[in-house]
């Protein structure tokens, strides 16, 4: 059940890494495209909170009221992908949507800048002044992004399992060693933690379904479960609201019971 998380700056051989691990381990390549497509397929609430969220980063306020649903639905996107294993993702952030995930290779991939404005140059066919600046503005972008999402800067060495650079490596060499790494016991899907991924996968269900929902998407709902037996935490509640929430979490696929605690309102944290 080979799981690999790629991150990576702009021009710096995330894709082709993704490519060759793909084909060594038979791999599905995903990408924020592909969770963009679940995300769309929750509904037309969901569809416009993808469709507002760029327009909303300079405008804080409508921002903020975005950014949790947006999480909690591409998060469960992600682990929809994750739970069926043999998937490569490559991207900026996704590693920071599922932190804790079991079994799952966290690998960030850099390399060095005449290298990436080499490839700007030759894929867009800029000249190498301007290609520069795309890079280095599309680096911004992403760092900026990630510090607003997820409140942690991508550039950090600890977000991750291991880091590569094409300094002195090849990728065809990086992707040797993640196939080394991904054989290893500590990525094999071991039954404690098929349990765990179940768990974290139905609890972001039960919560994706409530920001996806005209009658409860509004409120700060955050959703745990165990074997199928759901605990969901959030505000004190009139009694059609809570009959509300309690319909939507128990309609979910694998639920068993909900039980509903209130006093605490939740937000979306980084940690699972």
């Amino acid at each position: 059940m080979p799981v690999a998380l790629i991150s990576r700056g702009t021009m710096s051989g995330g894709e082709t890494l993704a490519r060759c691990l793909a084909g060594r381990l038979s791999l599905r390549h995903i990408c924020r495209e592909d969770l963009i497509a679940v995300l769309d397929s929750r509904g037309e609430h969901a569809k416009r909170v993808r469709a507002s969220l760029d327009r909303a980063t300079r405008a804080y306020d409508q921002f903020s009221q975005l950014r949790r649903p947006y999480l909690i639905l591409m998060r469960f996107a992600l682990l929809g992908f994750i739970r069926e294993g043999n998937v490569v993702y490559s991207g900026y952030a996704g590693h920071l949507l599922v932190p804790k995930t079991p079994c799952c290779m966290r690998v960030r991939i850099s390399a060095p800048m005449p290298m990436r404005v080499r490839k700007a140059m030759e894929r867009l066919g800029l000249p190498e002044e301007e290609a520069r600046e795309l890079v280095l503005r599309e680096d911004d972008d992403r760092v900026r992004w990630a510090r607003f999402m997820y409140g942690r800067d991508i550039r950090d060495p600890h977000l991750y399992d291991i880091w590569f650079s094409l300094d002195k490596m090849s990728v065809e060499t990086i992707c040797a060693m993640i196939v080394a790494g991904l054989a290893e016991k500590q990525y094999q899907l071991a039954p404690e933690n098929e349990r765990v991924l179940n768990d974290l996968y139905l609890g972001t269900g039960v919560e994706a379904a409530l920001v996806s929902d005209a009658r409860t998407l509004s409120l700060e709902i955050a959703a745990r479960s165990q074997d199928g037996n759901v605990l969901i935490e959030g505000p004190f509640l009139e009694d059609h609201q809570l009959a509300d929430v309690l319909g939507v979490a128990r309609a979910v696929e694998g639920v068993k019971s909900v039980e509903y605690q209130p006093g605490c309102v939740s937000s979306f944290e980084l940690a699972l």
